[in-house]
């Protein structure tokens, strides 16, 4: 019996100083500034549209296109009520939507050509996004491709209209061969 009285006294006194810890918290959490400030109401969402398309000979290209949705929204007390009264209705503002399109990223390498009097300019893009290199004629229907001031490499054109791109890697000592598709 006398365990008892010990248990039922300090769970007691336990929730007493729990109770008494939680409104004194409440209390210095407070600010004048938070009074002034407005509320808001925000959410964001991520879209991601995955497009696959299988081509006639089995080649499937991938197309992922990102968006960011934001809405915002102010929280204020409704205007028809006395400003003086205890429990006021909260009213949201209208929404403000913005959208953000983080760009459309494919598997598929691809390229377009624009002739110039002494050879292509052209636009790659692929993965890592569209770049612009000058294409000037060699010998044997090779390609001087500059992609800048230390990027060169050769390139041809195939039977379907392919570019194909062949660059040293020094790191590797091999050939790596990049192919574009015709846009």
């Amino acid at each position: 019996m006398k365990i008892f009285k010990k248990l039922v006294v300090l769970i007691l006194l336990l929730c007493t100083y729990t109770t008494y810890a939680q409104s004194e918290d409440k209390k210095e959490g407070k600010d004048n500034s938070e009074k002034t400030k407005p509320k808001e109401n925000s959410s964001e969402e991520i879209v991601t549209k995955t497009i696959r398309i299988k081509g006639a000979n089995g080649e499937e290209k991938v197309i992922k296109q990102q968006q960011v949705i934001t809405k915002k929204s102010e929280v204020k007390l409704s205007p028809d009520e006395e400003d003086d009264k205890t429990n006021r209705t909260a009213v949201y503002a209208p929404e403000k939507v913005s959208v953000k399109n983080s760009g459309a990223t494919s598997s598929e390498k691809i390229y377009s050509s624009i002739p110039d009097g002494n050879g292509y300019i052209l636009t790659l893009i692929d993965e890592k996004g569209e770049k612009t290199a000058k294409a000037k004629p060699l010998s044997n229907d090779y390609y001087l491709i500059n992609n800048g001031v230390n990027d060169n490499c050769l390139g041809h054109f195939d039977d379907a209209k392919n570019l194909i791109i062949e660059t040293y890697d020094s790191e590797t000592d091999a050939i790596l061969t990049v192919t574009y598709k015709l846009k």
